[in-house]
């Protein structure tokens, strides 16, 4: 594929779809590659996980004004594919980690909560009322998840229920909003708010934002990452578009904050603060600043304009000749690696659509 020049964030966002398609899509199995190159060990084609990011990405292509209906067609086909993860047996019935041909694999809830909140988008966008009752099937499976050990919490893993993570209770409590939004039944408010509360067992004081996981032996992991914060932010800016608590939006707003001073660094040579090497985690966190954004009524577009910064300085220093972008956007490293993880790719698409949209509407 030849390195098109692109200028607007509508440009950028096709043109990195057109590279994930030429290089990950295995025709076979309308699916795609873990990575491309493909690596020795990996399998004919990738995890739920990476496919789920693409599913997200032609999400937001699709609903780029003015492109609706040219991504309309690619976004249904992403859904029937989807499919193949999908294990009907199952009950609740949820998506494998793996392809059900193949073998399957573990059903992780956090997995299904982001296929969850795919569903209502495509629901919005498409406006089939089968994507919302997917939705509503993808929330019922998350609480089932849900248990008093450790004081509440969604487990992360159905069959190795060995801890409860910020990743697989910060999505639900989103789609649980989302689900209210298109509902309007207050139990998916009560079930958002039971489980932002028991997700604050993770707040780290020392640090504002939220570390990853508790144990069953009431240890906790205390490790940061940038997704794990952005799903707090997002439930909480949507309970207060719903409630019109401010404490709501109080949190976000402080959550907002801390995330930039812990997460972004300064680059001794760049004139930007550079979040960590992780596109998908870091649009997690950018979808969050969104959410802040669209009903803040002080507007400010801080944050969104930092993570702008960075992937503006990634089209230009972060993509190899074949226009696949490094984990880092700085370009500093990564852009030589032969085996460019689809994960890495995907958010990048997503990145320059929801920027596409942002700039119509400020």
């Amino acid at each position: 594929m030849s390195l098109k020049l692109a200028k607007t964030y509508k440009e950028k966002a096709e043109q990195s779809y057109e590279a994930l398609v030429d290089y990950y899509f295995v025709k076979e199995q309308q699916l795609f590659l873990e990575h491309y190159e493909k690596k020795p060990d990996d399998r004919d084609v990738s995890y739920l996980w990476p496919f789920s990011g693409v599913l997200s990405a032609v999400n937001a292509l699709a609903r780029m004004k003015g492109e609706e209906e040219t991504y309309r067609k690619e976004l249904v086909s992403i859904l029937e594919n989807l499919e193949q993860y999908r294990d009907v047996n199952a009950n609740p019935a949820a998506y494998d980690s793996y392809v059900i041909k193949q073998g399957g694999g573990s059903k992780f809830y956090d997995d299904n909560q982001w296929l969850g909140l795919d569903f209502v988008e495509a629901y919005r966008t498409l406006g089939n009322p089968y994507y919302l009752e997917m939705a509503k099937e993808m929330f019922d499976f998350s609480i089932s998840g849900w248990s008093t050990e450790l004081g509440g919490g969604i487990y992360w893993q159905e069959d190795q229920k060995t801890s409860k993570n910020t990743c697989s209770n910060g999505p639900a409590a989103v789609l649980a909003m989302k689900l209210f939004e298109e509902t309007g039944k207050d139990e998916y408010i009560v079930w958002a708010e039971k489980i932002l509360e028991w997700t604050n067992a993770l707040w780290q004081a020392e640090t504002g934002v939220y570390g990853d996981n508790m144990k069953l032996d009431g240890s906790i992991d205390g490790t940061t990452y940038t997704y794990n914060t952005g799903t707090i932010i997002h439930a909480n800016a949507l309970l207060y578009r719903a409630t019109n608590n401010p404490d709501y939006l109080e949190v976000a707003r402080g959550l907002a904050q801390k995330s930039l001073s812990h997460f972004t660094t300064k680059h001794p040579d760049l004139s930007i603060h550079l979040f960590p090497t992780t596109p998908w985690f870091n649009t997690i966190l950018f979808k969050g600043y969104l959410a802040l954004f669209e009903v803040d009524p002080e507007k400010d577009r801080t944050f969104i304009e930092i993570i702008q910064d960075n992937v503006d300085y990634a089209w230009t220093n972060g993509r190899d000749h074949l226009g696949l972008f490094s984990a880092d956007w700085s370009g500093k490293t990564g852009l030589e690696q032969k085996h460019k993880w689809l994960l890495d790719q995907a958010p990048m698409v997503e990145l320059y659509a929801l920027l596409t949209n942002y700039q119509l509407l400020s």
